[in-house]
């Protein structure tokens, strides 16, 4: 039984494993305060690398301009104790290479700027693979 246990080890049998295909390069031109480009830049390709997809930031030639804005918001607690308190929101409206407007959309009541970037970039990618998507006959 041990001599069997050292020759599979020794011989493995699966296949080589195959190499990643390459990632597809979507150049973006990210209109926004510096702090901001960079996060939503960070997100497309953290969340990007899950369907393929690596994100360069580009303002000359680029297949997407997108025009980004974090902002703040209020939220409001219901109760005895109720009030105010300040939420994040952030707000993209994507174009093609040609100026023409894809989709735009909001997404609000986050606790912190990163949350509300990163829904923004989820967003943004599902969108994006939805475009490509041929059209429902």
């Amino acid at each position: 039984m041990l001599a069997l246990a050292l020759l599979v080890l020794a011989f493995p049998t699966g296949a080589p494993a195959k190499a990643a295909a390459p990632a597809e390069t979507v150049k973006v031109k990210i209109e926004a305060a510096e702090m901001d480009r960079r996060m939503l830049l960070e997100k497309l390709n953290e969340h990007g690398a899950e369907h393929g997809m690596k994100f360069v930031a580009d303002d000359k030639v680029f297949d997407y301009r997108i025009n980004f804005a974090i902002e703040q918001g209020k939220g409001w607690t219901s109760g005895a104790a109720g009030g105010s308190y300040n939420t994040s929101e952030a707000k993209a409206t994507v174009y093609d290479d040609k100026d023409g407007e894809l989709f735009s959309f909001t997404r609000a009541q986050r606790r912190t700027d990163s949350g509300a970037t990163n829904a923004v970039a989820k967003e943004i990618i599902k969108r994006m693979l939805k475009l490509k998507e041929p059209p429902k006959v």
